[in-house]
């Protein structure tokens, strides 16, 4: 169908919807195979409709916009949205539809033009082999970029109106000539803005249905601020420091460049020894060069400006987001100042649900590291790394999901995020590794030929869900994710029982970048009992009796075979290394009765290690929470302080401004990310013990806390709050003669454990 309006007579009545279709612009996507095409340049598509509005005034004016791709909003030349980024979903089983608030945008009695720009986002990637070896093109559902919108104004007078996407909207051209999500932009500035109009194209559009966003939080520019310093390493190139690493675009201001003239910038998270921009840890692929053959370049976040010949004019990469903390430019006519770069950070738009400070000033520098590093993975996925990646894995997300929900308020984010593997494991039940899916299963617990060709993600991955269904039953009381998560959960594990009756589970990927690595069918087993319980927990809350017990007892015979294979005498857990001794006693896998000797065991570990860890992400986090729950926080205190490597306080000391994927910083100069959440677990510790603010493991809706505030690492004092739903929980404590003062305010219907 194509758009219409409708006028109703009285406001009583809702709004009659436009009826609007998938349309797109000229753009056919290439063969998948045709690389050279894929990788040639083609101007963006740009959708446009006017329409007189009536003389009433405009009451309320809401644009509802599915896009696949990337999107720009434009009503009567004004920008709509402050990044071009809409939700990325499963795209063959939904889109979500967001709502922009457009009322002060309408003009009443008047001609208004809505104005669409596409980009290319997720759903027309470049052929860019990710690790060398993901096809990512090929892997994820391609297609020309494309949207359905409908705009709905209410008049003062009652009247509404809706209008609807169709074939009667005009499309034309943009001065975007490349974009892709993780290369970069390329905008010749001096073309025709439109070039020729012509009807746009109804399009196939993707196979899911639209669904709404809800709460949902928008992608936003979250912050902004100068550039720190632009210093000139060589002639004719200079390099902005923009002070600190984050995820999102900049603003340049360009001045006096010749027309025609070719302006690179080139982004990344560190510097060569020569001060040049090293762009190696942001993008970790290749991308073929139909001009040299069967070689493939090695990807960068690289931005292209060809100048208009103006003698100022801004550019801004709309239709990609990087990592990077510096941009080196070349082709400028004169040197630039700092004050002509803009950054944009940009993050899915939470909404804050905590404070924390402490004596420790250290400690602090580490908490916002460490929310720094949580935003810019929230492009509207959870992601592992916001650059050379960008995609949402579970294992990382169970690692640091309650540290980001002691941030934020989560909700809206995550519900979202569990859909999306629920989609995809909607036909066969598997959960992947990651989601969307993009091909990758490292160590699976299914081998693909079980699968239908699918790789299934390791065991400690699949944990995503439950953890993340777990943090919002806890913290928000969320039955209805629970509820809308449990049949999933319970098919998986019905799927895992049957496939290995006496849970032999494969080895996993385990305790990434661990230090010394705890033995990966250990850490795969160990696994297998959270996601269980987990699952015997929901059915609980469920009150599915039946279910509960099937579940519990099938955990208790994985404990039972794990103490049988790898519980040693003196309480050694295998080999007796932190993480292997942190899987068996975080997860109860410990006899109670061995229990003090293995912690023992941990203890000696950390302190030969000088009181530092040698955990990956799974085991630093157990490792704070299982000390700190145990008697051992000023242990917890000693490992999150620790100076030198390894440790986070060695991060800071090289000048990380966000988290890194390994302890080691040769690892992160040229191969790992330098933004990297999974390691950020000590933020759930800063603010579960340090604070105190502990919610319970058996609470729902922070309706079970523990006041718990620990004056270990040599911190005197601390203070700060936690929003839940019954209200705000505050705490301030400080140490006077070296006793505790604590002062706490605890909303009425939170239960004070003791």
């Amino acid at each position: 169908m194509n758009w219409h309006i409708s006028v109703l007579a009285t406001a009583a009545l809702p709004f009659v919807v436009g009826a609007a279709d998938w349309i797109k612009g000229s753009y056919v996507r290439p063969h998948e195979d045709d690389v050279a095409a894929l990788c040639s340049e083609c101007r963006n598509d740009v959708l446009k409709r006017t329409f007189r509005a009536h003389d009433a005034s405009v009451a309320k004016a809401e644009w509802r916009v599915a896009a696949v791709g990337m999107r720009d909003l434009f009503v009567n030349g004004r920008r709509v949205t402050s990044t071009a980024l809409p939700p990325l979903t499963i795209y063959r089983k939904r889109v979500l539809e967001e709502v922009f608030d457009v009322t002060a945008l309408v003009r009443s009695g008047t001609e208004n033009e809505l104005r669409i720009e596409l980009g290319n986002g997720w759903w027309n990637l470049p052929p860019l082999k990710m690790w060398y070896s993901y096809e990512l093109w090929k892997i994820l559902p391609q297609g020309e970029p494309a949207v359905n919108a409908t705009l709905d104004i209410l008049y003062s007078d009652g009247r509404r109106e809706s209008i609807g996407t169709g074939v009667d909207w005009l499309s034309g051209k943009g001065k975007i000539v490349k974009n892709s999500v993780y290369l970069g932009v390329k905008e010749d500035a001096g073309l025709a803005p439109d070039g020729e109009w012509s009807v746009a194209q109804k399009a196939s559009g993707p196979k899911g249905g639209i669904f709404p966003t809800g709460d949902f939080p928008k992608t936003v520019v979250y912050d902004r601020w100068n550039a720190k310093s632009v210093r000139q390493v060589m002639k004719g190139v200079w390099v902005v420091d923009f002070g600190v690493n984050f995820a999102g675009t900049f603003r340049a201001k360009l001045r006096g460049v010749p027309r025609g003239r070719l302006v690179t910038f080139r982004a990344g998270e560190r510097l060569n020894d020569d001060k040049t921009v090293n762009v190696s840890t942001a993008v970790a692929g290749q991308i073929k060069n139909p001009d040299r053959g069967p070689l493939f370049d090695v990807a960068e976040q690289r931005n292209e400006w060809v100048s208009p010949g103006e003698d100022e004019t801004v550019f801004e990469p709309r239709f990609t987001f990087h990592v990077f903390r510096y941009v080196q430019i070349a082709g400028l006519s004169s040197a630039p100042s700092a004050n002509d770069f803009e950054a944009l950070a940009w993050s899915a738009d939470v909404k804050d649900c905590s404070g924390f400070t402490c004596s420790n000033e250290k400690l602090n520098r580490l908490h916002e590291i460490c929310r720094r590093t949580f935003r810019a993975n929230l492009q509207s996925v959870q992601s592992d790394c916001p650059g050379r990646e960008k995609f949402g894995y579970g294992g990382d997300i169970a690692g640091s999901a309650e540290s980001f929900r002691v941030n934020w308020s989560m909700a809206p984010f995550y519900r979202k995020v569990i859909r999306d593997f629920l989609d995809e494991a909607a036909e066969d039940g598997i959960f992947t590794e990651t989601a969307p899916y993009v091909g990758i299963g490292s160590r699976p617990v299914l081998p693909a030929s079980e699968t239908g060709g699918r790789n299934v993600s390791p065991m400690g991955w699949t944990l995503g869900v439950p953890v993340m269904a777990d943090v919002l039953l806890r913290y928000d009381g969320d039955i209805d994710i629970v509820r809308e998560a449990y049949p999933a959960l319970v098919r998986f594990a019905d799927i895992i029982s049957a496939r290995y009756p006496d849970d032999d589970i494969p080895a996993c990927l385990g305790d990434w970048i661990a230090i010394e690595k705890a033995d990966t069918k250990l850490s795969a087993l160990a696994h297998w009992h959270e996601f269980l319980s987990k699952t015997a927990r929901f059915a609980r809350v469920l009150k599915k009796g039946d279910d509960a017990a099937r579940f519990a007892a099938r955990a208790e015979k994985v404990a039972e075979r794990f103490r049988r294979l790898y519980l040693k005498d003196g309480g050694v857990v295998n080999n007796g290394v932190q993480g292997e001794q942190l899987f068996a006693l975080y997860n109860g896998l410990v006899a109670e009765s061995d229990v003090p000797s293995a912690l023992a065991v941990l203890e000696r570990d950390i302190v030969a290690h000088g009181r530092s860890l040698t955990t990956g992400f799974f085991g630093t986090q157990y490792l704070f929470e299982y000390l700190s729950a145990n008697g051992k926080a000023a242990l917890a205190g000693d490992v999150a302080t620790h100076e030198g490597y390894p440790g986070y306080f060695h991060m800071m000391d090289c000048g990380a401004t966000t988290l890194w994927e390994a302890w080691d910083e040769k690892q992160c100069l040229n191969v790992h990310s330098n933004c990297h959440p999974m390691f950020g677990s000590v933020e759930q510790w800063m603010i579960r013990y340090l604070l105190g603010i502990c919610v319970a493991e058996d609470a729902i809706g922070c309706d079970r806390v523990r006041i718990v505030p620990h004056a270990v690492a040599g911190v005197t004092s601390a203070s700060g709050w936690l929003d839940t739903p019954k209200g705000r929980i505050s705490v301030s404590w400080k140490l006077v003669d070296g006793k505790m003062q604590v002062e706490k305010s605890v909303p009425a219907g939170i239960a004070v454990l003791d």
